[in-house]
């Protein structure tokens, strides 16, 4: 289950660009062709946790959703 961080109404083109939350907290798009440098549309869009996983949802706003975590093996 994921929480709204921020709302950005981000207007989207997933068939060109990459949409992605670079580790300074910038919300960024990159050209599929990979040719070119990312271009910054937010600058410090949110604060990270990195407890956290960071991420554009669907409706074009930065949302986060817990880390998975491994357990640790019981000693018998």
């Amino acid at each position: 289950m994921s929480e709204k961080v921020r709302n950005l109404n981000l207007e989207r083109d997933y068939k060109k660009f990459l949409y992605f939350i670079d580790g300074n907290g910038n919300v960024c798009r990159k050209a599929k062709s990979g040719e070119g440098d990312s271009e910054v549309l937010v600058e410090k869009a949110i604060e990270r946790d990195n407890s956290f996983l960071y991420f554009i949802d669907k409706d074009g706003d930065v949302a986060r959703s817990k880390r998975a975590t491994r357990e640790k093996k019981k000693v018998a």
